[in-house]
C-alpha cells in the first residue's frame, strides 16, 4: 500500500511539473514575460556559438553615414543630391544591388535633389528603398501606389497561418516613399519590425498583409533582386516557407517570421564611410559585385537594436544581417517538427526525473538526470550550429527541475518515514514472534548439543502423543511412536544435518496414534561455532490433513467421484500397461452406453439421474470387479477392461442381463436399455487411444441402430469412415483454394431443328493429387456433412460469371444450375446466395440462369418447397423440376411450383423403344407440360431413334450424348462461336 501511495506521489509531481511546463510552452508567445527565458536561451546559444563570418557567395558591404560622415556633412544627414551621387559612385563601383536603408518620404528634399535621386536610381537599374507598414493603430484607406502594389505577392496560401501571424503583428497603413521616387526604384520592400520586451529584434517579418496584399520585407526583396529572382515567382506558404523559383527560398516559423542569426558585434561586415565614397577614396575593387546596404550607424540616429554579442547595433547592419541570412540559408527557424519535439520533452522529462528517484539511489538518480540534461541542451545546441533551428528550451527544463525538487523532497519525506516505521517494527518484533509462535500451533523444540539435553513444548508432547514423563529431556523420543524403518530414516537425515551435509534439517514423520494415521513435519536448524553444532532448535508441524486431502485429490484425479469407479484417465492407463508388452488378441475394452440418458435427466431430474447412475456402477463392479477394470469414462458410458480369457460377446450378454432388472430409483421403477460395442487387439487398433476410438465409434454405430443394439468393432466402416472424413477436408480445402472445382457445361438444343439452347452446368472436381473425381463420389458426403451449401453457392455464381463472359460473344441461351436438396431446406441460405447471384449476373437478364430442382426434393416438404421456389421466381430466375414421373407428385402442389419446364428423367427415354409404356408416360407428362404451358425436356438421348420418338410424342427440347457430352469451359466456348444455333 505505502508502495502505492508513494508512486502514486511521484506521478503526481511529474503530472503538475509536465502540466506547469506545457502551460508555460502554449502560453509564452502571449506573455512576454514567459517568453523571455527562451529569448535568454537563445542569446546564450549564439554567443556560446561565437562569431560567424558573413557569406562570401554574395558578399555585402555597408556604406556607413557615421558621426565622421555626419561631421564632415557639417553635422547633417545626406540630402537626396549626396544620395544620387553615392548611387553613381556605386553603380560606378560595380556595386549588383544597392539598399538604401532611409525613408524618402515625400516633401523630405528639394525637387532638385529628389529628380537627381531619382535619375541616378533609375540609370543604375539596381537600387531597393524602403516604405514602412506601421501597427500603429491608425488605420489609412488611402490608395496604395503602383510601385508598391508591384512589390505584393501574386501567389500565397494557407489563410488559416497568415491569420495567426497577424494575430502578432498587423499592419494599420502604409508610409510610402516619394512618388517619383519609388517609380525610379528596382524594387521596394518594407522596413517594419516588432521589438520584443527587451528591444532585441530577435525576428525579421518577411512577409506582411496590408488591406488583402502581402507585402515583401526590404531585405527580403533586395535578396531576390541581389539573386537576380523573378520576382513574379514568388510564393508563401504562410507558417512553413518562401520561394522566389529556385532562386531564393526561406523557411518561416509558425508565425510566418524569420530568427535573426546575428553574425557578432557591430562591425561584423564590411563597411566604408559615406564621405569616402563621396570623395573618391573607396577603391572600385571594393564595390565590384557588392550587395550594398547604405544608412545611418551614427549613435545620434537612434536607429541601434541590442543583440547578444551589442547592445547597439545599427539598424542598417540588422538589415544586412537579415539579407545575409537569407542569401546564405542561415536564417533561424523552428523545424516542422520542433513542436512536437517540444511537447514530448515537457512531458517526458518530468516523468523521467521522476522515475529515476523513485527506483534509483538518490546520487545515482541526480548524475542521470544532470546528464539527461546536458545531453539534451548539447543536442539542441549542436542543431542550432549545424543546421540553425531553434527551440523552446526553457518549459521542458523548467518541468525538469521542478520534477526534480520535488521528486527529490517526496523521496526524502518517504525514506524518513521508512527509518520511523523500521523503528517500531524493531520494537514489536519480539512481540510479534511470540505471537505467532502460539498463533501457528506448531511444536518447539531446543537441543543443547553440548549437554544432551532437549526441550519439548506442551504441543510438542500433544502432536508425538507422549507424556512429559516418557518423553524425558533425551532426543530419542522423536523415535518412540515409529516403525524401525521410519526411525533409521530420520536418525540418518539428523545425523547428515549436524555432519553439515544439508542446510536444513526436514523430515516427516509417518505413524498411526489412536487409530489415526498422523503425519508430522519436523524442521530444524544447528548452531554452529568453530564449525561443529552446539545447538539445534526448530518446530514440529501437524499436517495430516493436507496429506489425507493430497490423498484425496489423487484418488479423485483417477476415480469417478458419483460411482467411486475408475475415471477415463485411469482406464486409459490401465489399457496401456496391458498394450505395453504384448498383449493378447482379446484386450480391449467393452463400452456401455445407456439409451435415452439425456431425456431420463431432463425428465426425471439429475437427482434420479445421478441414482440411476450409481446403481449401474455398483452392478457393474458387483458383476465385473474382480477380473475386469469398470470405470466411468462419459456422462452415461462405462467400460469394462478386456485382458483376455472372456468372450467380448458372452460379457455384453451378461451386461444386458443386468440391466433388464428394473431400477429402483423412482416410481414407478425405471426399466433402461443401453448401446454395446467393444474393440480389441485382434481387430487391428494398437494403442490405447485406437482402441477406445474404435469402441465409441462402434457404440454409435449401436445406437443408430436403436435400443438395446450390439455392434462389435468392424475395421472396415472405420476406413469409409475415414475416407469421407478425409472427403470432407479435402471439399473444405477445396472451397478454400477457389481453383480445384470446376464446371462442365451440356449443351440440350431444340429437338426440331438442333439449335443450341443452352448447357446444364456440371459441377467436376479436380484434385491436385487424385484427380478427376465426379459428383457421385463427393456430393453425397457434401449433402451429409452441409458442405453442399457452399459448394452450391460457388457454382450459382461461377454460372453467372461464365454467363458474364459470354455475353460478348452473343450468347442469349440459357444455362442451368443443380439445387441440392439440402440447400432447399435451409431457404434461408438459398436466398442469401440467390441475391448474391443477382449481383454476380450484372447485365445479364436474370431469366438466363435456370435454377434445377428433382421432384423428390421439392416433394419432401411441399408447402415450403412451393414457397422459396415462388420467392426465387419472383426474383427472376427460370426453374426446372429434374427426374420428372420418378417420384410422387401431388397434382394439388404441382400446380404451386412456378417451373418453366418438365425434364423428363432419362429411364423414360432409355426405355422408349421396348414398348409402348414408356412412351405413354411420356406423352403422359407432355400432356401435362402443354396444359400447363411449360416446355418439357428430354434427357440421356443417345440416338437419333430416340429423338425422332421424343419429338413425335411433343417433346420440345432434347440433352444428351447424342448432341454433346458434358464439354470444358473452354470448348462450350468453342462450340457457342463455332456452331449456329439461336433461341
Amino acid at each position: 500500500m505505502r508502495r502505492t501511495a508513494s508512486g502514486l506521489g511521484y506521478l503526481l509531481i511529474g503530472l503538475a511539473a509536465a502540466l506547469l511546463g506545457f502551460a508555460m510552452l502554449a502560453s509564452r508567445a502571449n506573455v512576454s514575460v514567459l517568453e523571455r527565458p527562451d529569448q535568454w536561451a537563445l542569446d546564450w546559444q549564439t554567443r556560446w556559438r561565437g562569431e560567424l563570418a558573413p557569406g562570401t557567395e554574395l558578399p555585402l558591404l555597408l556604406v556607413r553615414v557615421d558621426d565622421a560622415a555626419l561631421e564632415a556633412l557639417g553635422g547633417r544627414v545626406p540630402d537626396r543630391a549626396e544620395m544620387a551621387r553615392a548611387v553613381q559612385a556605386l553603380q560606378a563601383g560595380g556595386a549588383r544591388a544597392v539598399a538604401l536603408d532611409i525613408l524618402l518620404l515625400p516633401g523630405g528634399g528639394t525637387p532638385e535633389g529628389s529628380a537627381a535621386l531619382a535619375a541616378a536610381m533609375k540609370a543604375c537599374g539596381c537600387a531597393v528603398i524602403p516604405f514602412s507598414l506601421p501597427d500603429d493603430g491608425k488605420a489609412d484607406a488611402a490608395a496604395v501606389p503602383a510601385p508598391v502594389l508591384a512589390q505584393a505577392l501574386l501567389r500565397y496560401d494557407d489563410e488559416a497561418a497568415l491569420a495567426r501571424s497577424e494575430d502578432w503583428y498587423r499592419p494599420r497603413r502604409l508610409v510610402a516613399p516619394e512618388a517619383g521616387l519609388a517609380e525610379a526604384a528596382a524594387a521596394l520592400g518594407h522596413i517594419s519590425v516588432r521589438p520584443e520586451a527587451d528591444g532585441s529584434m530577435r525576428r525579421d517579418l518577411p512577409l506582411l498583409r496590408l488591406n488583402g496584399e502581402v507585402y515583401p520585407s526590404m531585405p527580403l526583396r533586395l535578396a531576390a533582386f541581389a539573386r537576380g529572382a523573378d520576382w513574379k515567382q514568388a510564393k508563401a506558404r504562410f507558417g512553413a516557407e518562401f520561394s522566389v523559383g529556385q532562386a531564393l527560398q526561406s523557411r518561416l516559423d509558425e508565425l510566418s517570421r524569420l530568427g535573426v542569426n546575428y553574425y557578432g558585434p557591430t562591425g561584423s561586415f564590411d563597411s566604408v564611410g559615406f564621405d569616402d565614397l563621396l570623395a573618391g577614396r573607396v577603391a572600385p575593387a571594393k564595390l565590384q559585385g557588392r550587395v550594398v546596404v547604405l544608412g545611418v550607424s551614427a549613435l545620434a540616429a537612434g536607429d541601434h537594436v541590442p543583440t547578444p554579442f551589442d547592445a547597439r547595433l545599427p539598424g542598417m547592419e540588422r538589415i544586412a544581417t537579415v539579407t545575409d541570412n537569407l542569401l546564405t540559408g542561415r536564417s533561424l527557424v523552428r523545424p516542422a517538427w520542433g513542436g512536437a519535439a517540444e511537447l514530448a520533452a515537457v512531458l517526458l522529462l518530468p516523468f523521467a526525473a521522476v522515475a529515476l528517484l523513485a527506483r534509483r539511489p538518490l546520487g545515482m538518480a541526480l548524475a542521470a538526470i544532470l546528464l539527461g540534461t546536458l545531453a539534451l541542451l548539447a543536442g539542441v545546441q549542436w542543431a542550432f550550429e549545424s543546421h540553425y533551428f531553434v527551440f523552446a528550451l526553457a518549459p521542458p527544463l523548467l518541468a525538469c527541475g521542478l520534477a526534480t525538487l520535488g521528486g527529490s523532497a517526496l523521496r526524502a519525506g518517504i525514506e524518513q518515514g521508512q527509518r520511523r516505521l523500521a523503528a517500531r517494527r524493531l520494537a514489536a518484533s519480539e512481540q510479534r514472534y511470540a505471537l505467532a509462535a502460539q498463533g501457528a500451533n506448531d511444536g518447539l523444540w531446543d537441543w543443547d548439543l553440548t549437554t544432551g539435553e532437549v526441550y519439548y513444548s506442551p504441543r510438542w508432547l500433544a502432536l508425538m502423543g507422549l507424556s512429559a514423563a516418557e518423553a524425558g529431556h533425551s532426543i530419542q523420543a522423536w523415535t518412540q511412536p515409529l516403525e524401525p524403518a521410519m526411525r533409521n530414516a530420520f536418525e540418518a537425515e539428523l545425523q547428515a544435518h549436524l555432519n553439515g551435509q544439508s542446510l536444513q534439517f526436514h523430515q516427516v514423520l509417518h505413524f498411526h496414534q489412536g487409530g489415526q494415521e498422523r503425519w508430522l513435519l519436523a524442521r530444524g536448524l544447528a548452531v554452529r561455532e568453530d564449525g561443529k553444532p552446539v545447538r539445534m532448535a526448530g518446530s514440529l508441524t501437524d499436517i495430516s490433513e493436507s496429506q489425507r486431502l493430497q490423498q484425496q485429490i489423487s484418488f479423485d484425479a483417477l476415480h469417478d467421484r458419483l460411482t467411486g469407479l475408475a475415471n477415463r484417465v485411469l482406464f486409459r492407463e490401465q489399457l496401456t500397461q496391458l498394450l505395453s508388452g504384448v498383449p493378447a488378441p482379446e484386450t480391449g475394452l467393452l463400452l456401455l452406453g445407456l439409451d435415452g440418458f439425456r431425456a431420463l435427466n431432463e425428465a426425471q431430474g439429475p437427482v434420479v439421474g445421478d441414482a440411476v447412475l450409481t446403481e449401474l456402477g455398483a452392478r457393474l463392479k458387483a458383476a465385473f470387479g474382480a477380473r475386469h477394470l469398470v470405470a466411468r469414462i462419459g456422462p452415461d458410458q462405462f467400460a469394462l477392461l478386456l485382458a483376455g480369457g472372456d468372450s467380448a460377446a458372452d460379457l455384453g450378454r451378461r451386461v444386458q442381463t443386468l440391466l433388464q432388472s428394473p431400477f429402483n430409483v423412482a416410481t414407478p421403477m425405471l426399466q433402461l436399455t443401453a448401446g454395446l460395442s467393444w474393440a480389441q487387439r485382434r481387430h487391428g487398433p494398437a494403442t490405447a487411444d485406437e482402441l477406445m476410438a474404435a469402441a465409441e465409434g462402434a457404440l454409435a454405430r449401436a445406437k443408430a441402430g436403436g435400443p438395446g443394439q450390439t455392434h462389435e468393432f468392424d475395421p472396415a466402416e472405420q476406413l469409409v469412415e475415414q475416407s469421407r472424413r478425409w472427403l470432407r477436408d479435402a471439399i473444405d480445402a477445396a472451397l478454400a483454394s477457389g481453383t480445384q472445382f470446376e464446371l462442365h457445361y451440356q449443351p440440350f438444343v431444340r429437338l426440331a431443328d438442333r439449335a443450341l439452347l443452352g448447357f446444364e452446368a456440371l459441377i467436376r472436381w479436380r484434385h491436385p493429387e487424385r484427380g478427376l473425381i465426379m459428383p457421385g463420389d463427393f456430393i453425397p458426403v457434401a449433402e451429409a456433412s452441409g458442405q453442399i451449401c457452399a459448394i452450391g453457392r460457388w457454382a450459382l455464381l461461377e454460372a453467372a460469371a461464365q454467363l458474364r463472359r459470354w455475353q460478348p460473344l452473343g450468347f442469349t441461351g440459357e444455362v442451368a444450375v443443380n439445387l441440392s436438396g439440402v440447400q432447399l431446406e435451409r431457404d434461408i441460405e438459398l436466398l442469401a446466395d440467390a441475391r448474391a447471384t443477382l449481383a454476380a449476373l450484372g447485365d445479364v437478364p436474370t431469366h438466363r440462369l435456370k435454377l434445377e430442382v428433382t421432384e423428390s426434393m421439392a416433394m419432401a416438404n411441399p408447402q415450403r418447397s412451393a414457397e422459396v421456389l415462388q420467392e426465387l421466381a419472383r426474383m427472376g430466375f427460370k426453374l426446372s423440376i429434374d427426374d420428372f414421373g420418378t417420384g410422387y407428385s401431388s397434382l394439388a402442389y404441382l400446380h404451386r411450383f412456378p417451373f418453366d419446364t418438365l425434364k423428363v428423367d432419362r429411364s423414360f427415354v432409355i426405355r422408349l423403344a421396348a414398348g409402348r409404356e414408356a412412351q405413354e408416360i411420356v406423352r403422359t407428362i407432355v400432356g401435362l407440360a402443354l396444359a400447363l404451358g411449360k416446355q418439357t425436356l428430354a434427357e440421356g438421348v443417345e440416338d437419333e431413334k430416340q429423338a425422332a420418338l421424343l419429338e413425335q410424342l411433343g417433346v420440345q427440347v432434347g440433352q444428351g450424348w447424342l448432341f454433346a457430352k458434358a464439354l470444358p469451359q473452354a470448348q462450350a466456348t468453342e462450340a457457342i462461336k463455332s456452331a449456329p444455333w439461336r433461341r
